[in-house]
């Protein structure tokens, strides 16, 4: 699988006229490839060690030494043209978990924004000295975006509470200015920043429009109205008198003057999937990406000839293992970490297929559920895009329709929890960046349509709590907590909860704590009358009459203590014969209840580590995640210590 996530052109190496470029994958390998244009594969291909899940961060190309700059988790790496082969860390924030936004200062310093401190950091060139402006605010955990103008002034742009602007200049990072939006927002993102002649021009979650900042006055200006696609410009090049940059709206490619700002529409170019603008003598390139690689689209902007079109292949990678759904179909459904569309596998025969990439509804797979053998209904993150799928057209485009996007009204983010009976599919959220409370909702199949969402009057539908597991039968919805919020606040203090939900009055039966020092349960399912439950140290059987506690078993070495509160940190499958399997904390654990024993499949100290999702046939075969990107099925036969 392949999923562009940049494309950076690498100035002044490879040819004068066509320079080379360099693309970063979602997934954690082969995230690195190094393109020569005229070329129809990549040049090098490299896998970033020990990087973030989701692979490179942000990337910078040093054109006077000839290396990349790139981040992924915490550590800054270097590619360089003189040692292609490989890509070598050099440098490490240790007290940050995410690095965003690499820049490069006129004395070649380099400057990173991070997470969750909030604050830029800068390594010096000649030492590797690093200093660092602090948190920038009280109430910013995320240093999201980082540009720097010709005067070597940073600018900052911070979420996920009150989204806003800082600025100070490099050479003294403690003198930090704040610039507040025009349009205040509550949360959200700086989700772009360009520095075009003398105006920044801002893009942030929520305003339609793009800001306009003057750097030399530091106020705001007009705002553009007229959305540039991907909300992305090239860079400001110099051509004949005047400096100018590109950018596209609604497949039409525009000039604008940096000084005037009066704009020229050039022609039509294709807008979908614009990964990157570059400005060329004479001629302006467009890098759209394309099933499986990119396409390079040169074009005479005056005169809107298309001069050549380019396509290279890239090498596919690896995704880490999102979410997993056992279908009827015998089939194994998978969604990846940072991915777009849906997978699956044929246990049996090794088949895999891939939903077509034109489907554009499905990003990153939080849950999923199948309904009937011709329907399923899937979460997706970003904005919590409840999405139906058409069995029945699973390779056609048609097939795929997004029911609601939950971020609009109710701010949310990631749909973990679902559940079905034989009339209803019912999901549960986990609420946007910077926000608390989720959303208990239900769909009718047979309207494919949603009936109710059930918000607690924006405080969330269990106060300030997110919902991140469901059940259901004919009459009750049950579900499951996580005093976990949106990324950027604090967790709600207390214990996670446990409810019951009369499904016709929509009425609260109950809600119990029953275990007191978790703040998250996981994987309802109703079995045998009783509803078991899954938290980091084991599995939990409650009474669905009252919700009280009958008994605890304890599977896992890892106390709920000692691990923080999650959306989707231990899995409960259902298997055969009487038996369930149970993963969390790196321990994964086969339960028989007719025989009252347990047999252990992996633990920490295994070679062989196993994920928290499970996914289950209606054979009973069971199915887990190994070493985050493979997909295995557990023998669920104890067998002797060999």
């Amino acid at each position: 699988m392949t999923k562009i996530d940049k494309v950076l052109e690498l100035h002044d190496f490879g040819g004068l006229a066509k320079p080379w470029f360099a693309v970063t994958i979602i997934g954690v390998s082969n995230q690195l490839q190094i393109l020569d244009p005229e070329q129809d594969t990549p040049i090098y291909v490299l896998t970033v060690p020990d990087s973030h899940d989701g692979g490179i961060g942000a990337l910078v190309w040093d054109r006077v030494r000839k290396c990349i700059f790139l981040t992924s988790s915490n550590k800054i790496h270097t590619w360089s043209a003189t040692t292609p082969e490989r890509v070598m860390e050099y440098a490490s924030i240790p007290e940050a978990s995410s690095l965003y936004g690499v820049q490069l200062d006129s004395l070649g310093n380099v400057w990173v924004g991070a997470y969750p401190t909030g604050a830029v950091y800068g390594i010096s060139s000649a030492h590797k000295i690093i200093t660092s402006t602090g948190k920038l605010a009280p109430d910013t955990d995320y240093a999201r975006r980082l540009v720097i103008d010709d005067e070597d002034h940073i600018w900052v742009g911070t979420g996920s509470l009150n989204p806003r602007i800082f600025v100070f200049p490099s050479n003294t990072p403690q003198e930090v200015q704040e610039i507040k939006l025009p349009k205040p927002q509550a949360n959200g993102f700086i989700s772009t920043l360009s520095v075009l002649g003398d105006r920044l021009v801002v893009s942030v979650s929520g305003i339609s429009e793009q800001l306009v900042l003057n750097t030399i006055t530091r106020s705001w200006e007009e705002p553009i109205h007229r959305v540039w696609s991907g909300r992305i410009a090239s860079s400001a090049k110099r051509v004949g008198l005047q400096t100018v940059f590109y950018t596209i709206s609604n497949g039409v490619l525009y000039e604008t003057d940096t000084r005037t700002w009066n704009e020229k529409k050039l022609g039509a170019v294709p807008s979908n999937s614009i990964m990157s603008i570059t400005v060329e003598p004479r001629r302006v390139l467009l890098l759209q990406a394309v099933p499986d690689g990119l396409s390079l689209m040169y074009i005479n902007a005056q005169s809107m000839t298309r001069l050549q079109t380019k396509r290279i292949f890239l090498e596919s990678g690896e995704f880490k293992i999102q979410s997993l759904m056992g279908h009827s179909d015998g089939n194994i459904y998978i969604g990846g970490y940072m991915g777009d569309g849906i997978a699956s596998v044929n246990p049996d025969s090794g088949a895999r297929w891939m939903s077509p990439p034109g489907q554009n509804v499905i990003n990153q797979i939080e849950g999923m559920i199948e309904y009937d053998p011709s329907s399923l209904y899937i979460g997706s993150y970003g904005y919590a895009d409840i999405v139906s799928v058409d069995s029945n057209r699973l390779d056609s485009n048609q097939g795929y329709f997004r029911l609601e996007r939950l971020e609009r009204k109710y701010g949310q983010s990631r749909p973990f929890g679902w559940a079905a009976n034989s009339k209803n599919v019912f999901f549960g959220t986990v609420p946007d960046y910077g926000r608390s409370g989720g959303v208990l909702g239900m769909i009718s199949p047979s309207r494919n349509d949603i009936d109710w969402v059930l918000d607690g009057g924006g405080e969330g539908f269990i106060r300030a709590h997110s919902i991140i597991g469901l059940s259901a039968d004919e009459t009750h919805v049950y579900g499951t907590t996580s005093v976990r919020n949106g990324y950027g606040i604090p967790d709600t203090k207390g214990p996670a909860k446990i409810f019951k939900l009369e499904i016709t009055s929509k009425r609260l039966v109950w809600v119990s704590s029953p275990i007191a020092d978790t703040g998250a349960l996981y994987a309802p399912n109703l079995i045998a009358g009783w509803l078991v439950v899954a938290d980091i140290e084991g599995i939990i059987i409650i009474d669905p009459v009252d919700g009280s506690l009958v008994r605890k078993h304890r599977l896992s070495p890892t106390n709920n203590s000692q691990r923080r509160a999650g959306w989707a940190s231990a899995d409960i499958a259902i298997a055969s014969d009487g038996k369930i399997v149970h993963s969390a904390a790196d321990t994964t654990t086969v339960v028989d209840f007719l025989t009252g024993t347990k047999s252990m499949i992996g633990n920490r100290e295994s070679e062989a580590k196993f994920g928290y999702r499970l996914a289950s046939l209606p054979t009973g075969r069971v199915f887990g995640v190994l070493n985050d990107t493979s997909l295995v099925e557990l023998d669920l036969t104890p067998r002797p210590n060999v």
